[in-house]
This record gives structure tokens, C-alpha cells and sequence, in this order.
């Protein structure tokens, strides 16, 4: 993946010395990290192609490497039925969620079949996608494989922008999302709306086919010279593709885009007249055997590429892109590259009948073919069983299912792989295994991390916007474990999306820390890492991962995030921060820079005091003073303490009030000239059994009479 420094810094921190600053530097597939149930999602269609409904547990047969197994679990997903339900009324389990990899072909299509084709996938995920489907978009070409430009993801406006450049429009800014969720930064926190609009999309029409046909016509130079090492170039790329495929939970539809190859190409033709006079007088070393009966090697290496898609649940559909067009269509611009209808429907067919797809043949307008797609995936059936175990470290396990109703045609995953170690997964695994994790909301605990993100006003030019910091609070035993080595780097994924699942704004980074001077620092404390995201004003989903990068042990957080909307000299108190000594190590980040290019100190670092610094969730003793900052906007003077009035609750888990918190100031800054304030209060719970509580803090200007709260969550041991 290609990241842009002057748009994004993956960095490596390195720790040297003390709690000293970090410096700045510019396969087949997993199941589970420990297998307990395997699950097989089952699409089972009747003759017309519509999803058999009404189907039980006894309905299914299912074989593990030949052996029957108990089903153990059963559940059925009717997609069609969750359109019509409220948003949010029901998790869409992972296994049954449909994933569309839209995947066009730049290679062996021509520039005005893939604009076509490009129209018709943008159609596709704005209106023909269910609000749970997910989508991504990849690109194929033979001198650069496969590109995955956006991952498996429900946010509409990046997989426009995706298919609207199809990433090889040199004007567009590029995201550095390693994870690709973000494809355009400028439709993160603007407030665009990308989804629909045509403007931007027709402007860069003439440059992207402008550079479809620069492609095109250095493919037509070499096709007569490299046109069987191209085809395997092409097999081999969907190859790695399908291997690593497998990292998504559930089936995967690939939309393969493409106008195909020669087919002769593996299943040979006929000899010509020349050719046969040579067989009839003895010239046998005249004649291109591969020519007449194809390549076994390249035949080989496409069952195998096919037997890969097949092990990790993906179905290829291909669609024949190049529209209606008659036998003869052998012009100028493709005489030496592409092949009538029935040489490419062929190619095609060859690649999507060996994992059990189709070929959407000749068809200009194939959203009729995709809403069959569509139609046809919306109800899955998933089973569960036990497997055995035989401890072979990525071991192949083949399964089988048979559905009992005469006249049903299923279709369900090929097979599991049993437990790999993650140092063996390739670098395209472990993103879409982050990504997937992510994007599914999958439970990941090895590393409990905890998330503090609370949003700050911020002035800039005038204008006042929302600057959000997330504190990262990473257990350093839970992260070390299992490590080995003098050093360890520790990924981040922080993610925030608004209520309609668009993605707003994030920040990834990787931080590299020598253990030789830091371990023990990290079994006795916590790693903290500090980053800012700046969103508008509503409700989020922040979505934060952590892990290893060595023994791929993660966390994944997921919490609600609400920014208001701040008015100018209207009073507003932030949560309160609660901060506790520093122990371990502590990072504060840089992540991209504002779109307006204002830079910004962190305001919850700030908010800390001398040796103690911001905890995500605070552990507190009865009896013990805690330390808690109060940051306040527009609450009067600092002359004279009595022009503030303070008091305290403290509150159950669930909300309800437990009595009066004890808290007194202990100090407070002067008030700065964007209305700022930080109090300092000293916090004492009595009485309290272990458990987790909320600390309610009440704020008044006693001189203008306006108040607010704010709570912040607490433990006590």
C-alpha cells in the first residue's frame, strides 16, 4: 500500500531512556485465535434462483473432512426482512453479513467498457447495497496486481470516491489509511456530501480515461508477446487475493469487471490449414502444442487460484463489461488485446465457475443481474459445530453440506483452516483482519485497552469547532504477553463515524518501543498514547483497535461519542478528567493536520498537573483523595473564588443517585482569553462498595447564575 508522507505519517516511536518523548520517524487464513466453533453460513436458492425460506437445524447435513458433525448452533439472517426494520434494531451477525468486493479489471477491459462499468458500481453502492451490506473496491491491473482502494465497509461516499478516480487520478489527495477505510480526505469532516454528487465524478472523466487508455494502449504493445505470462500474472495476483480473502468473516461476492482473455489461452483451439499440413507431413515441432490444446501448467495454476477463492468463502461473478456487441467487434482499439464475445465469455466463465459463480453475459445495463445477486444472498442460514482439533498448525479441514429439500441448490464455505501463528500472515491479512474486526465490531479482548475522548471547543479564525482528543490506555502485561524480543510495536486504529456510518475522521498509528529500557515500566503501568480527531457537531461511533504487532493479540473498544454544538460565550463544562500518577509511558501524537491547517495543543493533556496525568478509567480507594480537573468555558473571573459555586453526586452505574461526592478546589489556573479555565478539585468517596460509579460535578457562575454538569465514570476496588 502506498502512503503518501505529506498527507500521512505511519510512524515508528521508538522509547529511549526515562518516561522520556517518543521521537518522530517520518497465506490461507486464520479462524479464530482459538478455535471453539466454526461457523458455516449456507445460502440455499430453489431452481428460480429465490432463497428457500422456512428452513430448520434438522433440514442440514454437515461433514468435517468426511465426518458427520452435531450442529451445535443454528441462525437464520433474512437481509430482506431487515430492510424494513428500524436501524439498529439488530446486530447483523458477521458470518451472514454480505461483503460486495467490486473489483474492475484494468487490464483486460477497454476504457469505455470500464467508465460503463464504473457508472453502473457507483449506482450499485448507492442505492443497490442494503444499509447492513458491506462493500469494497479494488483495482487489478498486471503491472501493479491487485489494489484494495477502500476495505469491506458500509460508508457509501468513500467507495463512491473510490469508483468515481478508481485511485489512479493524480489530483486526488490520498487518505494513508493503511487499514483503507478512508479513500478522500476531504469528505471526512467538511460535511460534503460525496454520495451523490456528479460534479466532481464528470470533471475527472477526461483525465481517468485519458489514463485507461494510456494503459490500454501499452497492453495492446506487449499483449502478442506476454499474453500467457499476463493471464498468469492475472491468476496469480487473485490468487494472494483469495488466500488472504479469508481474513473476513463470512462470504464474499467479488463483481469481477472485466471484458476477459483468449480462453484458447488454456483450453487451446482448433489447428489451422497450415498447421495441419505440417502434422500431415511429420513437422511436428512446427506446432505450438499449448496453442492446440492450451496450457496444463496455466489450467493448473487457475484450479488452484479457484480452489483458494473456494477455502475462503468468496464467489467470483464475473460480468462481461464490454456490453452488447456483435462477432466481428475486432477494431483498431482492441484487434490485439481483446477477443469476440464468445473468447472472453468463455475466460471469464473459466474463472467464475471454479468457485461456483456465474458471467453476467453481454449486457450494457446489468443492474438487472445485480439485483438477482442481490436477491439471491438475501437469507442465510449459519451452523455451528465443534471441531477436532489435531493441532496442525494451518491445517485445511474440508467441509460438506446437504440440505434435505429436493430440488434446493446450496451453496456454503468450502472448508476451515485450523489456528496459524500471526507472524505468518502477509501484510494484506492483517489489515483486513484489522478492518474486519473493526468494521463488524467484532469482540476482541486480549488487550482490554480503554478509550477517553472528550470534545473541546477550539477558536479558529473566528470560528469555533470541535477538536476531539482520545486518550489510549493500553495494560502493559496484557500487551507483553507472549512477546519475545528486545522490542515490541503496538498498533492503533482509532475510527470515528457519524450516525449514518460515514467516517468522519481517524488517526492509525504505530508506535516501536525498546523493551530493553521500557519493560518493566510496562508490566508495572500502562502504555498512553495521546492522538486528536476533529469532528462536527452529533453523535458518533468511535471504533478503536488495539494490537500487537508481534503476536497479533488485540483489543477492539467501542464506545458513543456525542460533540455539541458550541456557541460563542455560552458557559460549557467538559467531563471531568480524573488523573492519577504517572506510571509507565505516556505518548502525545501527531495525526493528520487539520483540514484548515491549524494546529492544536492537546487540551486533555493539559489538563494535567505536575506529576499526575488523565486516566480512561480511573480506580478509586473509599477514604482516598482522588484527583480530578475540572476544564471550564466562560464561567466568569478568576477574582475571588466565590463567584463559582461547585458541588457533586456520585451515581450508580445505571444512573441513579447515590448522595453527595465530597470535593473540594484544591487550585485553579487564571481564566484564558478563549474563556478557559482548569480547576483542580480533590475528590473522596466514603462508603462505597467495589463496583463501578459515576462522579456528577455541578458548575454555577454566581455572577450571571449559569451552570452546567458533567459526569465521568469511576471505579472502586
Amino acid at each position: 500500500m502506498n502512503l503518501r508522507s505529506f498527507v500521512f505519517v505511519w510512524t515508528a516511536l521508538f522509547l529511549f531512556g526515562g518516561g522520556g518523548k517518543a521521537q518522530d520517524a517520518g497465506s490461507p487464513v486464520r479462524e479464530t485465535a482459538e478455535v471453539v466453533l466454526v461457523e458455516v453460513p449456507v445460502r440455499v436458492v430453489d431452481r428460480e434462483g429465490h432463497p428457500v425460506r422456512n428452513l430448520s437445524a434438522n433440514d442440514f447435513e454437515l461433514y468435517d473432512d468426511g465426518k458427520k458433525q452435531p450442529i451445535v448452533g443454528f441462525d437464520v439472517i433474512d437481509l430482506a426482512e431487515k430492510a424494513s426494520r428500524p436501524a439498529g434494531a439488530e446486530e447483523i451477525h458477521p458470518a451472514a453479513r454480505r461483503h460486495f468486493l467490486i473489483l474492475f479489471d484494468l487490464s483486460f477491459a477497454r476504457p469505455k467498457s470500464i467508465l460503463a462499468a464504473r457508472r453502473a458500481a457507483k449506482e450499485f453502492v448507492l442505492s443497490g447495497m442494503g444499509d447492513g451490506d458491506f462493500a469494497a473496491v479494488a483495482t487489478y491491473s498486471v503491472e501493479k496486481g491487485v489494489r484494495l482502494l477502500v476495505t469491506f465497509s458500509g460508508d457509501r461516499g468513500q467507495l463512491a470516491r473510490a469508483i468515481d478516480t478508481l485511485g489512479i487520478s493524480a489530483s486526488r489527495e490520498f487518505a494513508g489509511d493503511p487499514l483503507s477505510f478512508a479513500f478522500d480526505l476531504s469528505s471526512l469532516v467538511i460535511g460534503t456530501d460525496v454520495s451523490r454528487g456528479t460534479g466532481r465524478s464528470e470533471a475527472a472523466a477526461a483525465e481517468l480515461i485519458d489514463t485507461l487508455q494510456t494503459i490500454a494502449s501499452l497492453t495492446r504493445a506487449r499483449a502478442d508477446e506476454y499474453a500467457r505470462g499476463r493471464v498468469r500474472q492475472l491468476i496469480q495476483s487473485f490468487g494472494g487475493l483469495g488466500r488472504a480473502l479469508d481474513a473476513v468473516e463470512g462470504r464474499k461476492d467479488v463483481i469481477y469487471l472485466s471484458e476477459g482473455f483468449a480462453s484458447r489461452l488454456l483450453v487451446g483451439t482448433r489447428y489451422n490449414e497450415q498447421e495441419q499440413n505440417w502434422l500431415l507431413y511429420g513437422e511436428t515441432w512446427k506446432v505450438d502444442s499449448d496453442k492446440r490444446f492450451g496450457s496444463s501448467p496455466l489450467r493448473a495454476e487457475l484450479d488452484e487460484m479457484t480452489a483458494l477463492f473456494r477455502r475462503s468463502d468468496c464467489v467470483i461473478h464475473a460480468v462481461d463489461i464490454g456490453g452488447i456487441r456483435p462477432e466481428t467487434d475486432l477494431n483498431s482499439e482492441n484487434e490485439s488485446t481483446f477477443w469476440g464475445p464468445k473468447e472472453s465469455e468463455n475466460s471469464l466463465f473459466e474463472i467464475a465457475s471454479g468457485t461456483g459463480g456465474e458471467v453476467l453475459r453481454n449486457e450494457n445495463d446489468f443492474h438487472a443481474g445485480l439485483q438477482a445477486l442481490i436477491t439471491r444472498t438475501s437469507l442465510v442460514y449459519v451452523l455451528a459445530f465443534r471441531p477436532e482439533k489435531t493441532g496442525k498448525e494451518g491445517k485445511f479441514h474440508e467441509l460438506k453440506v446437504k440440505v434435505k429439500p429436493r430440488g434446493a441448490r446450496l451453496s456454503a464455505r468450502a472448508g476451515y483452516y485450523e489456528r496459524r501463528d500471526f507472524k505468518l500472515f502477509s501484510p494484506r491479512e492483517r489489515s483486513l483482519t484489522a478492518a474486519d474486526i473493526i468494521a463488524n465490531e467484532i469482540a476482541v479482548s486480549d488487550i482490554p485497552a480503554r478509550v477517553l475522548a472528550l470534545p473541546f471547543p477550539l477558536q479558529v479564525d473566528g470560528k469555533i469547532r470541535a477538536i476531539v482528543p482520545v486518550l489510549v490506555e493500553i495494560p502493559g502485561d496484557r500487551f507483553l504477553a507472549g512477546q519475545s524480543g528486545p522490542r515490541a510495536a503496538a498498533e492503533l486504529y482509532v475510527y470515528a463515524n457519524d450516525s449514518e456510518n460515514r467516517l468522519r475522521d481517524f488517526f492509525v498509528q504505530s508506535v516501536g518501543i525498546d523493551l530493553a529500557i521500557n519493560r518493566a515500566k510496562l508490566e508495572k503501568g500502562s502504555l498512553k498514547y495521546a492522538g486528536q480527531i476533529s469532528l462536527p457537531p452529533g453523535d458518533y461511533r468511535l471504533r478503536v483497535l488495539v494490537r500487537n504487532s508481534q503476536t497479533g493479540r488485540a483489543g477492539l473498544t467501542v464506545q458513543a461519542l456525542h460533540v455539541p454544538t458550541f456557541a460563542d460565550g455560552q458557559p460549557y463544562l467538559v467531563q471531568p478528567i480524573f488523573l492519577e500518577p504517572a506510571n509507565g509511558i505516556l505518548l502525545q501524537g501527531r495525526g493528520r493536520a487539520p483540514a484548515d491547517g491549524a494546529a492544536a495543543d492537546d487540551p486533555l493533556l493539559g489538563a494535567a498537573v505536575q506529576d499526575f496525568v488523565p486516566t480512561a478509567l480511573p480506580t478509586v480507594h473509599p477514604g482516598s483523595p482522588s484527583r480530578v480537573s475540572l476544564v471550564a468555558y466562560h464561567f466568569g473571573s478568576d477574582r475571588g473564588e466565590g463567584t463559582l459555586k461547585m458541588g457533586a453526586q456520585v451515581l450508580s452505574d445505571n444512573g441513579r443517585p447515590l448522595g453527595d461526592g465530597e470535593i473540594a478546589l484544591v487550585g485553579r489556573s487564571p481564566v484564558e482569553a478563549n474563556g478557559r479555565q482548569v480547576l483542580l478539585v480533590s475528590f473522596t468517596p466514603a462508603n462505597l462498595a467495589p463496583g463501578r460509579y459515576a462522579l456528577r460535578v455541578f458548575l454555577q457562575d454566581a455572577s450571571t447564575g449559569h451552570g452546567g454538569h458533567a459526569s465521568a465514570p469511576f471505579v472502586v476496588r
